[in-house]
């Protein structure tokens, strides 16, 4: 796949991932818009024929991006029937199942699944519109998905999913709780997809050792990318790098394996309530220790009252990317 393809590719996907769109809703789409694609053939509606064929080009590519699967756009208009399409959609979707390894013990055969895949392509794009390139195709698709991307999203709102105990666990504080979040899975979806499409082109997740480690691990999952371990002195074994803090009365260590994430690799770091920043910025000071890069940092909460805003702990936000969920202020 050539740079022009790739750049339209990655828009899709970060929109795909604004509208908490997943791999598994992708290869539906596959398969729904083939048999439209081949309905609106039948009955000679060219117009309806070639959204179809360009839908399903453009969801194609995403799976392709997603799963690394290399592609030859290179075609010359073939006309093949539709025996031949419902053929290649079935080798082609068993082939990724195979590569998913969700319902196949085969090993994958790459160079099978790369032919197979732009196979594929070439026949969809057989029953697109000829005076239209895969470029011109995808940038189309872009466009429509981006007017209609807010009509995908769920509407939820988090704070309905968020209970606040006044003078807990200190008479002063306010403390914002999302165990009813992480209960209702509908919420707890949104949330996990909200933080990915924060954090979509990173290439490590790191998290600190708080009470929702298993809320982070969702968000490296969905993004299929590694999860490491930012944890308090002495629950790491073996070789650790380690920093100092001070909170409001006393001193704190945080430690990271350090083998466990490679330089130069791009981090966000996610922690489920900002307000002081005193352990954030000591995550980022362990992070950015030997080099790596922090590309960006995302919470749930972020308590944005006038006198947090102000400390100079938090002033130092202004270097990094800061993302939050939901805001009080």
């Amino acid at each position: 796949m050539n740079a022009q393809l790739k750049e339209q590719v990655w828009q899709i996907k970060s929109l795909e991932k604004y509208s908490h769109i997943n791999l598994d809703d992708v290869l539906n789409k596959v398969t729904q818009e083939v048999w439209e694609l081949i309905e609106a053939s039948i009955i000679w509606d060219n117009e309806e024929m070639y959204k179809e064929a360009w839908d399903v080009l453009a969801n194609i590519l995403s799976v392709c991006y997603e799963l690394n699967i290399n592609l030859e756009t290179e075609w010359k208009y073939n006309k093949k029937t539709h025996v031949e399409l419902i053929i290649l959609l079935w080798q082609w979707n068993s082939l990724i199942q195979d590569l998913r390894k969700k319902f196949s013990r085969k090993e994958v055969n790459f160079e099978e699944l790369s032919k197979t895949t732009s196979n594929f392509v070439k026949a969809i794009l057989n029953y697109s519109d000829p005076s239209m390139n895969l470029w011109d195709i995808l940038k189309r698709n872009v466009e429509k998905f981006e007017s209609r991307k807010n009509l995908y999203k769920p509407k939820i709102n988090l704070k309905d999913y968020i209970a606040s105990y006044p003078n807990f666990p200190k008479p002063w504080i306010n403390f914002k709780d999302i165990s009813p979040l992480i209960k209702d899975k509908n919420a707890l979806h949104f949330a996990i997809m909200e933080l990915v499409n924060k954090c979509k082109w990173v290439e490590v997740i790191a998290w600190l050792d708080a009470r929702w480690f298993i809320f982070w691990s969702l968000v490296a999952k969905e993004l299929w990318v590694p999860f490491v371990m930012l944890r308090k002195k002495w629950k790491l074994p073996w070789n650790t790098k380690s920093v100092s803090y001070w909170l409001e009365y006393w001193k704190d260590t945080l430690e990271i394996q350090d083998w466990s994430i490679e330089k130069w690799q791009k981090i966000a770091i996610i922690d489920d309530l900002l307000a002081t920043w005193w352990t954030i910025k000591a995550a980022i000071d362990l992070v950015e220790w030997i080099w790596w890069e922090v590309q960006n940092i995302a919470f749930v909460i972020s308590l944005d009252e006038e006198w947090l805003v102000n400390l100079d702990s938090r002033k130092k936000l202004k270097w990094y990317k800061i993302d939050s969920l939901v805001s009080y202020n």
